[in-house]
Order: structure tokens, then sequence, then C-alpha cells
């Protein structure tokens, strides 16, 4: 399901298309880029009273961490 969360962010003319969405209870986000590369889902997870950012499914993980910050910080700057 998504939410009404959609936004851009812009990191050095990569433009990050980013749509929120609600699954099973957990905040997801779904990245489409404008270098054509694949698209992303990432979400926060916690564990052990450690955070992270991780693609879903598994697999682009450094990726999932550079831009899941990114988003974070699009959303605390709102």
């Amino acid at each position: 399901m998504q939410t009404d969360e959609e936004f851009q962010i812009d990191i050095n003319g990569l433009i990050m298309k980013v749509t929120s969405h609600l699954i099973n209870g957990d905040e997801v986000f779904h990245i489409i880029f404008s270098d054509g590369r694949p698209p992303l889902i990432v979400n926060e997870a916690t564990a052990c009273g450690r955070t992270w950012w991780t693609s879903i499914p598994q697999g682009r993980q450094k990726e999932a961490e550079f831009f899941g910050a990114r988003i974070a910080e699009k959303l605390k700057n709102k």
C-alpha cells in the first residue's frame, strides 16, 4: 500500500524518485534512479539496539545504506 509520501532527492545530478509504502506494518521506500540503474527497495531495520538500512531483497547493502541515509536526512529536514 502506497502512502501519500512521495518526494525527490538530488545527489549531484542523480535524481531519486522516492515513494513510501506500508508492507505488513513496516514502512519501506521504493527508489527509482534517473541514471537507469535498477530500482531499489529499502527499509530501516533495528536489532540489538542498532539501526541500519537494508535492501529488499538482500544483495544491494552498500546502496541501501547510502541511499537510505539520504532518505532519513530528507525526512528529518522536512
